[in-house]
């Protein structure tokens, strides 16, 4: 199709607008675009330094060339550019807590995670999906950045899928032709739904993306986004910070601020003491409001399955993610 007058387009931006009149609001554009999520890390001597970066790109094969930015004003900066050079592991999809331990600096974050010494010292971390090592090549000045390029060294590729991150929130890939938009339905030659053969995890990625899509409708009615609508279910629980807000809710910490933002803008949520943030009174009737639509949402849409077929359906989800909460003490 070919659009010779945009002009014409009925279609209207959520947000738009020059970039200086509302940062938050143009932090959110970029975010629409999906990225992988990288630890970067470097030594010098025997301190070590990471941070999580998802501004990691190629550059060239030839010479092999990468790229990352860093803030300026971040503590980080004088030791990668006094190492002269950095390693880049680019995380897999279970590895989203090694993204938020770098996240922000702290203290102790390498005790925290498995990681082995690269060529240069630099630490490696096993379960990524690539490793790259690097010299330093180049740094350019860019506004309020400094971008990286580094020569690549050494780099190692594994098995696995990796960890993604677009519109404030933590994803893992899924293959069209596995799961396509919108969820297939029966009928769809793409997802035989009466036969036996059908991969389980392509009924449970189906259902979950058009239950999710189903709901979307309900939390428009409520005036919540999946956003603003999890920071309040979290906050109803206990105050919280940003930072464990963010990693109860599956939310990057920026989206969490944004959140919080716009829901304290409506008195639902007010700031605490030492960072922290409480629901209030409103926000509370907003959330018990999402409580009810979510629990109608529910009963509607299983409303003509039988009992028996529900028990056994919850037990295997509960088998599965047992499955994976033990496996996840078993490997710490």
């Amino acid at each position: 199709m070919v659009i010779s007058h945009p002009q014409t387009l009925t279609l209207q931006p959520i947000e738009n607008g020059a970039p200086s009149d509302d940062v938050r609001a143009f932090r959110r554009t970029l975010g629409q675009f999906a990225t992988g999520i990288t630890v970067i890390t470097t030594n010098t001597g025997e301190k070590l330094t990471g941070m999580t970066a998802n501004s990691f790109t190629a550059v060239s094969l030839d010479p092999p060339l990468v790229l990352w930015s860093i803030r300026k004003e971040s503590g980080s900066l004088a030791a990668f550019l006094e190492s002269g050079h950095f390693s880049i592991n680019i995380l897999a999809e279970n590895q989203n807590t090694v993204s938020e331990i770098f996240g922000r600096p702290r203290d102790e974050q390498f005790s925290q995670v498995e990681w082995i010494p690269g060529k240069f010292g630099a630490p490696l971390f096993p379960g990524s999906i690539a490793h790259l090592e690097c010299e330093t090549h180049e740094v350019i000045d860019a506004g309020d950045h400094h971008i990286l390029i580094g020569r690549v060294d050494n780099y190692a590729r594994f098995e696995g899928k990796p960890l993604l991150f677009s519109q404030g929130q933590f994803g893992v890939p899924t293959a069209f032709l596995e799961s396509p938009q919108p969820a297939p339905a029966a009928g769809d030659p793409r997802l035989d739904l009466d036969n036996e053969q059908t991969i389980f995890m392509s009924l449970l990625k189906a259902a979950n993306q058009q239950m999710s899509q189903l709901f979307q409708e309900h939390r428009h009615q409520v005036g919540v986004t999946v956003a603003t609508g999890r920071v309040l279910n979290q906050l109803t629980v206990r105050a919280d910070n940003v930072e464990d807000l963010g990693r109860v809710a599956f939310l990057g910490e920026n989206t969490v601020e944004d959140a919080l933002i716009e829901l304290a803008g409506q008195n639902l949520v007010a700031p605490q003491a030492e960072g922290k943030w409480a629901i209030t009174a409103p926000g509370l009737e907003v959330q018990a409001a999402l409580r009810r639509s979510a629990a109608e949402f529910n009963a509607q849409q299983l409303r003509d399955i039988p009992v028996e077929d529900l028990a056994a359906a919850q037990r295997v989800l509960r088998t599965l993610i047992n499955r994976e909460f033990n496996s996840e003490s078993e490997n710490k």
